[in-house]
């Protein structure tokens, strides 16, 4: 009984290393991910200030002559 016993869990430990992956991936639709946190990245975060700063001023712009001109 004791033999069993210990190949059970040798047998467990076997299957318990081999299904551990060193990276996980996360499943989007058309591809995969391989960092699930990069939504939070510093780096992108700097790209949406800069396409604010962009997209502001032509917005801003495009109300003043549309105000200018009279559109409602």
């Amino acid at each position: 009984m004791l033999k069993r016993d210990a190949a059970v869990k040798q047998l467990l430990r076997r299957a318990a290393k081999r299904t551990r992956t060193s990276q996980v991936f996360s499943v989007v639709p058309h591809t995969r991910e391989t960092d699930a946190n990069r939504e939070f990245a510093p780096d992108r975060q700097s790209d949406a200030i800069v396409w604010f700063l962009i997209a502001l001023p032509v917005f801003m712009v495009a109300h003043a002559l549309c105000v200018k001109i009279g559109v409602t």
